[in-house]
């Protein structure tokens, strides 16, 4: 069925169909995809996302709908019984000001007639993409034996199974001290299950309570679940049932958005993406984050040392302890003098014996280059009067703190950032597209991540990219 398409919106014969294919078929080191698609929750109106599954009655040809659908060609509305794509006669609006679909056949007693439609995403006129990236709740079923449910990732005798639409689904294993202390309350158990499962679209999670979270793609659809349930005295029992996971507040990640103007902190947030995976494809080391905590163990007369991060030269926020291999074990002695020569590389004024070992320490908490990463920030949108508080947690600050102290050679930084001339209340006043307005207040520079990018700068900063990772890699 549709419900398992990766991008509804990306046709064949789309001329960049090959290149995003390609990349969002791409998997991170971390199981993450290279390429997600953009969150959306809000429709036109008479398009909105259905799927609903009506059990019908023997004979029966009509079915109501309860939203109201006006199917087009570029928004059709699909119909299955039992899983098996039919075509029904018409769909029409009735008194109530919602959709009945009437079929061409009646169906056997029993047999479920499933309706879907994409439906057309609201978009902002200006930005071509959804105007609220919102996250909602995953869709949740409790289920029946909740208190006596059973599972054990170690045991080869008590497997479950969930499948939907006759696919499977990989079970996620939650470490039971994540779950700790969420009994009874349902809303951090959602949060738990929300950021496990993400916007993948082939797993589930089970919380202790019993309650089963699915994708957001499968919200209201009928799943089935075969697991084991374990009673008081110890003994075993084998059951299978259909379970339905709902949620009031539904969010949607299916879309490519292939016209939408690209932010400068989504795009940053995929190169950084990028970064990682050459660090992991080219080197034997992790990619730089946000800190260092990096032990390294000294050969003979070594006094130079090249860390695998990046830190803020000459600041003195590099913390640096030695224990020396002739000195007691734990005894830790005063560190020698050194010299931060750049971000990554120290020079000690002596020579250490092999098997010293140097362990430099960096946790980078506030930026030194953005005045809004690292910290709680905000932007004003000057024509619409609209002030947007950006938290220090959002993803692309996130991405942005992990490769901002990134150099070349000649210690000119990767990124750079945007300068701000004027502040309302302390948020950057923007326009409409999230670029700064012109002031006379003393320049400030931001990421601004929340900016349009141009073609002009994506090219150029690409070009950035390209030179620095052949000089990084080469």
């Amino acid at each position: 069925m549709f419900i398992i398409r990766k991008w509804v919106d990306v046709n064949e014969g789309d001329w960049f169909y090959n290149d995003v294919m390609e990349a969002t078929n791409m998997v991170l080191e971390d199981g993450e995809v290279f390429v997600a698609g953009i969150n959306y929750n809000k429709f036109e109106e008479g398009k909105p996302f259905v799927y609903e599954e009506i059990k019908g009655q023997a004979g029966q040809t009509s079915f109501s709908l309860p939203v109201l659908i006006k199917p087009t060609d570029n928004n059709p509305l699909y119909v299955f019984i039992d899983g098996v794509q039919t075509i029904y006669e018409t769909a029409e609006t009735n008194s109530k000001g919602l959709t009945d679909v009437e079929l061409y056949t009646g169906v056997k007693a029993g047999q479920v007639v499933s309706f879907c439609s994409y439906g057309e995403p609201l978009l902002d006129s200006d930005w071509k993409r959804p105007p609220v990236s919102w996250t909602g709740d995953l869709p949740r079923a409790a289920l029946s034996a909740a208190t006596t449910y059973f599972y054990d990732p170690f045991s080869r005798n008590h497997q479950e199974y969930l499948y939907a639409a006759g696919q499977p689904l990989r079970r996620l294993s939650i470490p039971s001290e994540v779950w700790a202390d969420t009994m009874g309350d349902a809303a951090a158990v959602t949060k738990i299950a929300t950021k496990a499962i993400g916007y993948r679209t082939d797993v589930y999670c089970v919380s202790p309570g019993g309650s089963v979270f699915l994708p957001f793609n499968l919200n209201g659809v009928t799943c089935k679940f075969n697991y084991w349930t374990k009673n008081s005295g110890g003994a075993f029992k084998f059951k299978s049932e259909d379970i339905k996971a709902t949620t009031l507040k539904p969010a949607y990640n299916n879309c490519f958005f292939p016209n939408a103007i690209i932010q400068r902190g989504e795009a940053f947030h995929l190169i950084n993406k990028l970064r990682k995976v050459f660090y992991a494809r080219f080197t034997d080391k992790e990619a730089p984050t946000t800190g260092i905590n990096e032990p390294i163990t000294a050969f003979q007369g070594q006094r130079v040392f090249r860390l695998n991060g990046n830190y803020p030269a000459g600041k003195n926020k590099l913390k640096v302890t030695v224990k020396f291999k002739e000195e007691k074990k734990d005894k830790v002695q005063e560190t020698p003098p050194y010299s931060e020569i750049d971000n990554h590389t120290v020079v000690f004024n002596q020579p250490f014996s092999e098997g010293d070992e140097v362990t430099f320490y960096y946790l980078k908490d506030v930026s030194e280059r953005f005045a809004d990463v690292g910290k709680d920030s905000a932007i004003y949108y000057q024509t619409k009067g609209e002030r947007v508080v950006q938290n220090k947690d959002a993803f692309w600050k996130i991405a942005v703190s992990e490769m901002e102290d990134e150099t070349f050679s000649n210690n000119d930084p990767l990124i750079a950032g945007i300068n701000i001339k004027k502040k309302l209340d302390g948020a950057a006043v923007v326009t409409n597209m999230g670029r700064p307005v012109g002031g006379t207040e003393p320049d400030e520079t931001w990421f601004l991540g929340n900016s349009a990018m141009t073609r002009a700068e994506a090219v150029a900063f690409l070009d950035r990219f390209m030179k620095w990772t052949i000089e990084r890699f080469k």
